[in-house]
């Protein structure tokens, strides 16, 4: 497959953007032992009435499918945006940052708050499937978005012919983001009722 050929080829670029997204989840990690415990009660009450509206089968699957697909196009849109600029190396390496802390930060604070048991279980759905099949797509579009740029750099290349590998990537990445969209919303959202 394209993808995976890809990723092999460019291993080391890919390596290092998934490094960076790890960085960020540390960073997440340790900013949740450093929030006041103020906040972490309004996260306790939000993560309840999530579970509660779980619960009741009051969720909204058609909005909440909107929803995700506007937040995964924002992703994919804004990785793909950067790696056209040419300050693509650095501005996707801070991005992946900041996802790493955002993903860092949700997952350590409701672990912290439900428990380990219970913040995998509410995670499981919400969080890590998600992420599982939809991470691996961004670091591809991240690392396309670094060697295009390195390739602009370099002169070595036809812009057109790489802007368009870039731009197919990012239709690929879409297509990702849609359907991790729908498992989102018209599948995880039933698991949550086991919590």
């Amino acid at each position: 497959m394209f993808l995976i050929e890809y990723a092999k080829k460019y291993k080391v670029t890919y390596i290092s953007v998934i490094a960076t997204f790890i960085i960020g989840i540390l960073i997440g990690i340790f900013v949740t032992f450093k929030i006041p415990e103020k906040d972490k009660s309004n996260v306790k009450a939000y993560i309840s009435d999530i579970t509660e509206i779980a619960n009741n089968k009051k969720i909204d699957k058609q909005s909440l499918f909107k929803e995700k697909i506007i937040d995964n196009f924002k992703t994919v849109g804004i990785i793909w945006l950067l790696g056209c600029t040419v300050i693509a190396s650095f501005t996707i390496y801070i991005f992946m940052i900041y996802k790493g802390i955002l993903c860092g930060y949700i997952i350590s604070i409701i672990i912290f708050i439900l428990g380990f048991g219970k913040g995998l279980k509410f995670l499981f759905p919400t969080v890590i499937i998600e992420n599982v099949i939809f991470l691996p797509v961004i670091f591809l579009l991240a690392t396309s978005g670094i060697r295009l740029y390195k390739q602009i750099i370099m002169r070595k290349i036809n812009i057109k012919q790489e802007l368009l590998r870039h731009t197919i990537i990012m239709f690929v990445s879409g297509i990702f983001a849609i359907i991790v969209a729908c498992i989102d919303a018209y599948f995880l959202t039933g698991l949550l009722n086991f919590l």
